[in-house]
């Protein structure tokens, strides 16, 4: 693939859609062109919203205010609205005319607006080693994981089986909810206690928690999870693009819990 070439026009990072995940290593090599860049003489900023935007969305727009932050705002907000919103905050880099919008996988929290290209805490963020406890489910399937960085710490994966969906009327469409139902039940509640067992040596370490699989059923197993009911507070809210949870996945994950989140910005003038 041929690298990702940053000049002082309005059409840089042509190689990036809006919303495109970026591995940590090449998130590296982007923060490397950044400074690149910058270093060459073309005026360069950095903006750093923390992960409690609309909270602190007061004191933002003052800092903003100061230091001609318009100019930013409006191009956050070409961007995509989600930018102001992100959960984990954000960091923004100009170059010129154009920019890079960074949405990190883990919450960051600073709050500043620097000239130059200022990549250091979230080069710190990406080489953190976080334990991070993540949970995978779909109907007939479940993996249960703890991380060390990017690395498997401990795992169980397994399945038990869920009727699929019956079409038929009456009487015996009840019957067969009833059924699907508990052994959905069921298989909640044996990925509960998997969860409970895998999770408890980590419980005082976990910074984060993971859910991926399908929607639905992650939605219902949350529900029923008292573990991640107690756990909300360090629950990241993106999820994890797994389709199947099994092991072939689990050795997915680390890298895809450090994935960054891209968005090319442009400025007028």
């Amino acid at each position: 693939m041929m690298p990702t070439m940053l000049t002082d026009r309005a059409d840089t990072f042509p190689s990036f859609r809006p919303g495109q995940t970026l591995s940590e290593r090449r998130m590296q090599r982007v923060l490397g062109q950044l400074r690149e860049s910058a270093e060459s003489g073309t005026p360069a900023a950095t903006l750093h919203l923390p992960s409690t935007i609309a909270a602190d969305s007061a004191a933002i727009a003052g800092l903003l205010r100061r230091e001609g932050g318009p100019a930013w705002i409006d191009a956050l907000e070409r961007a995509g609205n989600q930018l102001l919103r992100s959960s984990t905050g954000l960091v923004a880099f100009r170059v010129g005319h154009a920019g890079l919008a960074i949405l990190p996988p883990f919450p960051m929290d600073a709050t500043a607006l620097d000239n130059g290209i200022n990549d250091q805490p979230l080069r710190a963020l990406l080489a953190s080693c976080f334990i991070v406890g993540v949970a995978l489910v779909r109907l007939g399937r479940y993996a249960i994981a703890v991380y060390e960085g990017q690395q498997l710490a401990v795992s169980k994966t397994d399945t038990r089986y869920v009727k699929s969906r019956h079409h038929a009327g009456g009487t015996s469409q009840q019957r067969f909810r009833r059924v699907r139902e508990n052994q959905i039940h069921r298989l909640y509640v044996e990925a509960a206690g998997v969860l409970e067992r895998q999770w408890q040596p980590w419980l005082d370490r976990l910074d984060y928690v993971a859910l991926g699989g399908e929607a639905a059923t992650v939605n219902g197993f949350v529900k029923e999870c008292d573990m991640l009911g107690r756990l909300a507070s360090i629950t990241l809210p993106g999820r994890l693009d797994v389709r199947e949870p099994n092991r072939a996945a689990l050795d997915q994950v680390g890298a895809m819990l450090y994935q960054c989140r891209a968005y090319p910005l442009k400025w007028d003038g």
